[in-house]
């Protein structure tokens, strides 16, 4: 489950961000997209075993999943719900994944 070891490295990132404030953390905002591979509940269930781990079992997990969408050569912008769908302007396979493939930090609040 690579989702647990993703779950990892968000808390990671976050604590170096954070360094002595960690405590102050209240909220972690993801989002997932459609494309990147990556379990939504899973990695909800790792980051909350971390986070209870590291005495921050309160922390409020938020995973927003992001649509696949494309660019064909030819100039049209569609979403796309399989890897291998065309174009519907040209039929091309030739495009780019614009949006749907990553797994990000959003934002993460904090108390004052």
């Amino acid at each position: 489950m690579h989702e647990f070891s993703l779950a990892q490295d968000i808390f990671e990132t976050i604590n170096r961000s954070l360094s002595n404030d960690l405590d102050k953390l209240t909220a972690i905002h993801i989002e997932v997209g459609e494309f990147s591979g990556v379990v939504a509940d899973s990695l909800e269930f790792g980051l909350s075993i971390i986070l209870g781990e590291k005495n921050l079992p309160k922390v409020k997990i938020d995973i927003t999943t992001v649509p696949a969408a494309a660019v064909c050569q030819c100039g049209q912008e569609y979403p796309i719900k399989d890897i291998l769908e065309n174009c519907p302007a040209c039929q091309s396979y030739n495009r780019k994944i614009t949006s749907g493939a990553d797994v990000l930090i959003r934002s993460i609040e904090l108390i004052e």
